[in-house]
């Protein structure tokens, strides 16, 4: 019961993150101090997809992968803005730690669907 109330509140977390960073990826870019729109495009579009996975009937299991390693790809364009030229410096280090925080969760619920598989199973409704 717990992994389904999971699953979708980061069902709904990323349908919302993927949204904007696909609407406005000028917007975030530019706000954490990346350069690279079309890799927010991209990473928007990947959370949007996690997010619909989590939203759907099915295992959570393979959604809380992508979101792993989606977290795996944001911490290695977040490693690149941490840069002392960029003037964004302070907001990016701040991303990078809140989203090392999330890949940790992330990682760990992976883990456990994978470990239970009746409460993978359970929680596809």
């Amino acid at each position: 019961m717990v992994l389904l109330v999971v699953k979708r509140v980061l069902g709904l977390c990323s349908v919302g993150v993927g949204l904007f960073a696909v609407a406005a990826p000028n917007k975030v870019a530019r706000f954490i101090g990346i350069e690279d729109e079309q890799a927010m495009s991209a990473f928007g579009a990947r959370e949007l997809a996690a997010g619909a996975g989590l939203l759907s009937p099915v295992k959570p299991s393979p959604w809380f992968w992508l979101r792993a390693g989606g977290d795996v790809m944001d911490l290695a364009m977040l490693s690149r803005a941490v840069g002392r030229d960029n003037p964004r410096r302070a907001v990016a280090l701040t991303a990078l730690g809140v989203v090392a925080a999330i890949a940790v969760f992330d990682f760990a619920l992976a883990a456990h669907a994978a470990r239970h598989k009746g409460a993978d199973r359970q929680a596809a409704a």
